[in-house]
């Protein structure tokens, strides 16, 4: 199996760790006992009811997260496995929503529904990857598709009851938040199993840390270990997060972090990644306590920012991060113009469909009508279905422009602008403009995006220049940025309150109320199609690898720096049409690869009609399948190009380039 090593380097010292450790304990203690208060048996009712619920709790849900991560990384041999990458917190978040949203009589609420989410979801993953000698990449591409998935589907069933937004947003967005001791009861005894399961298991995982053949030998099947895992670190992460909502990073940073520290044996790690997580938490809550009690900052938001730092410092402390293995052939592959041509034919065939397709079919006539300028029944459906539509076509083109050209700098068939963190950039800063200036006009909305997204390709490429942008570095910078964009933009969310509704709408992509001013002002935007038909036979020349591009004469710093530019510029003008639409700029090139080879310029062209009759058919979809519900065109893309991803990675995984 491919490694990926994050933590290769000299430990810290390890006087700095019990130093360290000793301060934010001591600071959490003297915050414990409440002062200010009346008389002595307030002051308690506050401590026993309300502080030290909320510290138990810390610990706890760190500790089982850490230590989730730990076992997830000794059994795949990954140091990037972990509950949140995985897919196993998104599943636990959709379980909770499920049993939240049942009748009365029908509700499975608690640890046991959030397990169930977070099982399945691992076991899609690990299935989609292929099993556990899965390579690193490969399974966290399977766990951030799995993610993205349940993701949309929990946003869709926050749509449908809207009701519940406000209080689902802000449980989203993490919280330690404990009204007396019933929650840390109710995770307790989980805990304690899935624990005690965690220590027996330390010493086969020793074993098993020798190769599956020299595990296998001594009479340990490494497989069967690998399926008693799974459900023990799944049911921590259930716990963690049914103390403290869905928390990113913590059970990836900290048995690395534990790593750094000396601890490489798994009779080590095990219990000091459990304290890493726990203290990685306090520190998170700590950062809570000291913003204020008004809500300023989730918890999510606070682990975000503690985790991207570290998760960032630890990809650049790594000497060499292994690329995907390149393909010469891709410049020499046969090309099928036929599939574009009938693409191109299906535009206007999609155009009319979705006319004519609704609650309300169009009279006859009425387009004619509407054209001629002359009043008829039709006028109303027309105006209010064609400048969506063709804002639709148009988001899906830009954004499959987007991810084609990722693709090509990574080097990666499954790089797209959403786990570059380009889509969640512009998206944060539009969403921003819009709810401190709802009446902002489309040129602030499209300025506003272009310097989101500008400004994460930026950080990405400043971590990046001295490795010359090597593509797995760039892509795992990306996944961290994406995940810090994620946590703020749920704090915007949250921060919303009356909006909040909204806020979720616009941030699953919606093209709902647009008028012909923003189909008129996003059509232009095509026309960087130019450069990017310019720059794409440029960058097929990356597929022989940097040495021989370079050899050849191409300026290969440059080239990538001018492609992921325009990308940038491409997903900001989508982005601030529509919002963050995911999955269009993950599936639409490879498609298009499927449809007409790997000759780069006419797979650009393809990609970019694959991408706009994608987005085309989720906006007739998401108009008309659950009418009179609108349901938000990021969700109905999700619903289509999900599955496909996936289906995609499962089928591809033996001769992948980057297994």
């Amino acid at each position: 199996m491919a490694a990926v090593g994050l933590s290769a380097a000299m430990p810290l010292p390890r006087r700095l760790v019990p130093l360290a450790a000793a301060l934010l304990l001591g600071w959490l203690l003297l915050r414990l006992y409440p002062a200010g208060y009346a008389d002595a048996a307030t002051a308690d009712a506050v401590l026993w009811q309300l502080k030290l619920p909320r510290l138990v709790a810390t610990l706890l849900a760190g500790s089982a997260l850490g230590l989730a991560g730990a076992l997830l990384q000794l059994s795949t041999r990954n140091p990037l496995a972990a509950p949140s990458v995985l897919g196993v917190t998104a599943g636990a978040q959709l379980g909770l929503l499920l049993s939240l949203l049942l009748p009365a009589g029908l509700k499975f609420i608690g640890v046991p529904a959030i397990f169930a989410g977070g099982l399945l979801a691992a076991l899609l993953t690990f299935a989609v990857a292929g099993g556990w000698r899965a390579s690193p990449l490969r399974l966290v591409l399977a766990g951030t598709a799995t993610g993205m998935l349940l993701a949309a589907l929990c946003s869709l069933l926050l749509i449908l009851n809207e009701q519940h937004i406000a209080g689902a947003a802000l449980w989203n967005a993490g919280s330690l938040f404990q009204n007396g001791w019933g929650g840390v009861r109710q995770a307790l005894p989980w805990l304690l199993l899935a624990a005690a399961g965690a220590w027996w298991l330390r010493q086969p995982l020793a074993v098993l840390g020798l190769g599956d053949e020299a595990a296998a030998s001594l009479g340990l099947p490494p497989d069967r270990l690998r399926r008693r895992v799974l459900p023990i670190a799944t049911l921590l992460s259930a716990a963690a997060v049914s103390l403290a909502g869905p928390i990113a990073f913590i059970g990836l940073i900290a048995p690395n972090a534990a790593r750094l520290c000396g601890a490489w044996h798994p009779r080590r790690l095990v219990p000091a990644a459990a304290a890493a997580g726990a203290l990685l938490l306090a520190l998170a809550d700590a950062l809570v306590q000291e913003a204020g009690s008004g809500g300023g900052l989730p918890l999510g938001v606070a682990a975000a920012l503690i985790g991207t730092p570290l998760l960032l410092w630890l990809i650049q402390r790594q000497d060499r991060l292994l690329p995907p293995q390149t393909d010469g052939a891709a410049l020499q592959s046969p090309v099928r113009r036929w599939p574009l041509l009938l693409l191109a034919l299906a535009v206007p065939l999609l155009l009319w469909f979705g006319l004519h397709h609704g609650a309300r079919p169009l009279p006859a006539g009425a387009l004619a009508d509407w054209l001629a300028g002359r009043p008829g029944p039709g006028e109303l459906l027309v105006e209010l279905r064609l400048p969506r539509l063709l804002l639709a076509l148009a988001a899906g083109a830009l954004l499959a422009l987007s991810g084609q050209l990722l693709q090509q700098v990574v080097n990666n068939p499954l790089a797209g602008p959403e786990l570059m963190g380009v889509s969640q950039g512009a998206g944060l800063s539009a969403l921003a403009l819009l709810l401190a200036w709802p009446a902002a006009p489309l040129p602030a909305q499209w300025l506003a995006a272009l310097l989101g997204a500008l400004l994460v390709l930026a950080v990405a490429l400043l971590l990046n220049r001295r490795h010359d942008y090597q593509p797995l570095r760039l892509a795992l910078t990306g996944i961290a940025l994406s995940a810090l964009l994620a946590a703020l933009s749920t704090m915007l969310v949250v921060s919303a309150k009356v909006q909040a509704a909204q806020a979720v709408v616009w941030l699953a992509g919606s093209s709902y109320g647009k008028g012909m001013d923003s189909a008129r002002a996003l059509l232009p935007w095509l026309a960087l199609a130019l450069p990017g038909l310019w720059l794409a036979r440029a960058l097929g020349f990356l597929a022989l690898g940097d040495e021989q591009a370079r050899a050849l004469g191409v300026p290969v710093a440059r080239l990538r720096l001018a492609a992921l530019a325009l990308s940038a510029l491409a997903a900001a003008a989508a982005v601030a049409a529509v919002g963050p639409v995911g999955f269009v700029g993950l599936a639409a090139p490879h498609l298009a690869g499927l449809l007409t080879g790997k000759a780069p310029r006419w797979r650009l062209a393809t990609a970019m009609l694959a991408g706009a009759l994608l987005a085309g058919a989720a906006d007739v979809l998401g108009r008309s399948l659950l009418a009179p519900l609108d349901v938000p065109l990021g969700l109905a893309t999700a619903a289509i190009g999900a599955p496909y991803l996936l289906i995609l990675l499962a089928r591809q995984r033996r001769r992948s380039p980057w297994n």
